[in-house]
């Protein structure tokens, strides 16, 4: 499905279900903005682009624990928050050549080709690939937990958010990494304040 009408039937889910989560899906990014996302260290993927030109974010307020509507609990931060956690990658990949260890940094976990598109409160992270070959645009999941490789999460960006509004609309539960292959299904949270939003169950196989 194409990534913007995928989004168009996001925007309408969470409207009429988690209205917490749709308050925090921010309005477009700049057009520069979105561009200069990695720092010219390579051109961003398609869906990248497209997603910013949609929403820049998915966090407008980060008090707010809404908006995290990606599995699991990940807000998605927006064209800003993406060119900082490049930022970060970057240093941790100079820091670690400086100390002599860039052999475990570079291309695992410090991979300044892997920009985040995600990042939940516990250090993992959804980045999109954006190294050359077959898995260029795919999601993948860092985590501490699962290994310093990460694991492919889906194709791609687009794939990525048909997923979320697959599990959103008809309860289809979705793989992760972590905890040993866990499916994570979505349910409304209301408790009241904050407004009603999504959180995710795991269950294990």
């Amino acid at each position: 499905m194409e990534l913007a009408r995928t989004v168009a039937l996001l925007d309408r889910w969470p409207a009429e279900h988690a209205p917490g989560d749709f308050r925090q899906l921010a309005p477009p990014a700049e057009s520069a903005r979105a561009a200069a996302v990695t720092e010219n260290r390579s051109e961003p993927h398609p869906d990248v682009l497209s997603w910013l030109a949609l929403h820049d974010g998915s966090a407008l307020d980060p008090r707010s624990p809404a908006g995290a509507f990606v599995p699991t609990d990940f807000p998605l931060p927006g064209a800003a928050g993406m060119r900082d956690g490049l930022r970060e990658t970057a240093e941790e990949v100079a820091r670690a050549q400086e100390e002599g260890e860039a052999g475990y940094a570079v291309g695992v976990m410090a991979d300044v080709r892997r920009l985040p598109v995600a990042m939940n409160h516990t250090g993992g992270q959804l980045v999109v690939d954006h190294r050359e070959g077959p898995g260029f645009g795919a999601v993948l999941e860092l985590d501490p937990s699962i290994g310093p490789d990460g694991v492919k999460r889906w194709d791609s960006l687009s794939h990525l958010l048909d997923s979320v509004l697959d599990a959103l609309v008809h309860g289809t539960p979705v793989a992760t990494a972590r905890a040993g292959g866990a499916r994570n299904v979505p349910r409304i949270e209301d408790t009241g304040n904050p407004l009603p939003h999504v959180v995710w169950d795991f269950y294990h196989r």
